[in-house]
């Protein structure tokens, strides 16, 4: 059957969400950077995605930001333990190193690994987020299997606008956070400074033994910063920074060693936006980032990495469209206690799009190719097609190609135990293919239907080969499909959003479902605000699971109800409340980890 056939139920229950009043989501100005690289407003993007503004993040009322991406549909967020644990981000039921994630359009993350640390990254900081869903590869190359989270740091403008937060919870947990902003036509600022911090509980269950049954805590601290000088209209320079310091308690070593790593992670960059004629625009961007973790357990262990990118983009107006041109050089560097016999490679980039709309047509297509001087050249594309049936009503159609290539663990990683890594590794890659469905309404109402098919081969998998040993091989082959649904509206005072994901992700090689994901998970959040009131309820529902690839431990469903609130004191202070877990509820996203059970946190913000 052709995978552009989603199922009766699922195409009658779309044809009805596009067919009644909808419910709302971004409004139809809003303007998205993150899916074609180009900015597009989002009623005329080809792709599967979601912003937050800071407006937004506010109302929502989460402490932290896995949290918070923990309501967003398509997503499914296991942490080890809470609040500054180890967490992966599943897109679409890809693996959590198949999300690229990026600040300021800087890539963010650990090479080592091969995933990012979303659970370092303080949400008083951010003011944006952009989530795209389905590949990128052909955009921003490795790591974009199942999508892209895009942060951005805080612009400024307009008279100078302090800012400050400041909150206790239960746990021990404590918030503070101090900014300035402003700006004019010709020079605009934003600098802020924040920390967190929690006295944490015990993070593994009794399922998991020869562990220190203590608090473990968490904490960071961080700086964030912008500057941005137009001195000719049409010409801007810049920079940004963000830098995180944290220390986290975890179980690890026996139960007499309180384990703990210190981290750093920190992205900045320097840019110049310039107009050089009507249809032409030049953006030059070089950005550093690094993920250091430095572990205790209690002999030191060290992972480091570096990534230094050069990008310079050409949006060119076409005739008809737009025309990307870029060139991107990526150079990935590694430190470890761990002896690599490589620890840096390099990553030469030539991007090409083209986007445009003609009548009821529109179409976006991409294709990228990346020369790693590990594994040699990979080229990638997209193509995307909609069609216009009404003015509000879009039907499209993508088909897309994806990568992620081999960590520096998998590649060279060593043990006393005789583990070892395997060289000879070559890129995961990934064919996706999707059909959907948008409504946007006259006042910024949508609704939103999407399903696809994501084959993903060459999974790398770290096999026993005897005793001790592991070692990884291209084994793998998975496929994953699923039909997601997304709505909101407000009116008036109200605003409620809801979305369901129904999924199949397989290993075909076993017919097992792939670990740690499920296959039904429904979100909604309703809203009421009238003067200086405002009151939120959430619910997050999320099916079985099971914590191995062969289908053991297995994780019962659980169902979330969160509630948040805020009362507006004068014109400028607000007292914030959230209450997580409203019943107490008991259960796992990593078997053998705990989640804490009802908490509140009270906070007075200053803005």
């Amino acid at each position: 059957m052709s995978i552009f056939r989603p199922s009766r139920t699922a195409l009658t229950v779309a044809l009805a969400f596009a067919l009644r009043p909808a419910f709302a989501i971004e409004d139809e100005a809003t303007v998205v950077v993150t899916a074609t690289r180009i900015p597009t407003r989002v009623d005329e993007q080809l792709a599967d995605v979601t912003v937050l503004t800071r407006e937004d993040i506010e109302r929502a009322g989460a402490t932290t930001l896995p949290a918070l991406l923990a309501q967003q549909p398509g997503l499914q967020i296991v942490t080890n333990g809470g609040l500054g644990k180890t967490t992966s981000l599943f897109t679409r039921g890809t693996n959590a190193g198949h999300t690229l994630l990026l600040v300021d359009g800087v890539p963010l993350g650990s090479a080592t690994l091969g995933q990012p640390s979303f659970h370092n990254l303080p949400l008083s900081q951010i003011e944006r987020i952009e989530i795209l869903r389905g590949p990128a590869s052909s955009l921003y190359g490795s790591d974009a299997i199942g999508g892209v989270v895009q942060i951005f740091t805080k612009k400024g403008e307009g008279p100078m606008k302090p800012e400050a937060f400041v909150g206790y919870g239960s746990y021990g947990t404590r918030e503070a956070m101090a900014g300035v902003s402003g700006g004019t036509d010709t020079v605009s600022y934003s600098l802020a400074a924040s920390h967190f911090e929690t006295n944490g509980w015990d993070a593994t269950t009794t399922k998991i033994a020869n562990t220190n049954r203590d608090a473990d805590g968490y904490k960071n601290t961080s700086w964030r910063g912008r500057l941005a000088v137009t001195p000719v209209t049409g010409h801007e320079f810049g920079a940004t920074f963000l830098q995180i310091d944290s220390r986290n308690h975890y179980d690890g070593g026996g139960p007499t060693v309180d384990a703990y790593s210190d981290g750093k992670t920190g992205v900045w960059s320097l840019y110049a936006k310039n107009r050089f004629a009507d249809i032409w625009t030049s953006t030059l961007r070089y950005g550093q980032s690094h993920d250091y973790s430095d572990d205790y357990a209690p002999t030191k262990s060290r992972f480091a990495t570096r990534q230094s990118q050069w990008t310079w983009q050409n949006d060119v107006k076409l005739p008809l469209g737009t025309l990307l041109l870029a060139y991107e050089d990526l150079k990935q560097e590694v430190d470890s206690t761990t002896p690599y016999a490589v620890k840096e490679r390099t990553v030469d980039s030539l991007i090409f799009g083209w986007q445009a709309r003609l009548g009821n047509h529109s179409w976006q297509l991409s294709q990228r190719r990346d020369d790693n001087s590990q594994f040699g050249a990979k080229t990638t594309g997209s193509l995307a097609y909609g069609y216009a049936l009404t003015p509000q009503l879009t039907a499209r159609a993508a088909v897309g190609t994806a990568f992620k290539a081999p960590s520096f663990n998998d590649l060279y990683y060593t043990s006393p135990y005789g583990s070892h890594g395997n060289p000879n590794l070559q890129p995961e890659t990934a064919r996706n293919r999707e059909i959907g469905l948008d409504w946007f309404g006259a006042t910024g109402a949508r609704l939103g239907y999407t399903h696809y098919d994501n084959r993903i081969k060459n999974l790398i998998s770290w096999q026993n080969t005897g005793g001790w040993v592991y070692v990884p091989f291209n084994v793998g082959r998975a496929r994953i499909k699923g039909d997601s649904f997304v709505g909101s509206h407000q009116w008036g005072a109200w605003v409620a959003q809801v979305s369901l994901d129904l999924m199949s992700p397989y290993d075909e090689d076993t017919g097992k479902r792939l670990p740690r994901r499920a296959a039904s998970q429904a979100k909604a959040r309703v809203g009421y605000d009238i003067g200086a009131w405002g009151v939120g309820a959430e619910l997050l529902a999320v099916g079985r699971r099971f914590d191995t690839a062969t289908q053991t431990k297995e994780m019962p469903r659980y169902e979330l109800v969160n509630l948040s609130g805020h009362y507006r004191l004068t014109h400028d202070v607000r007292l914030e409340a959230r209450l997580d877990n409203l019943f107490d509820k008991d259960y796992e996203t990593a078997w053998g980890y705990r989640n804490p059970g009802r908490t509140l946190f009270v906070g007075l913000r200053y803005q």
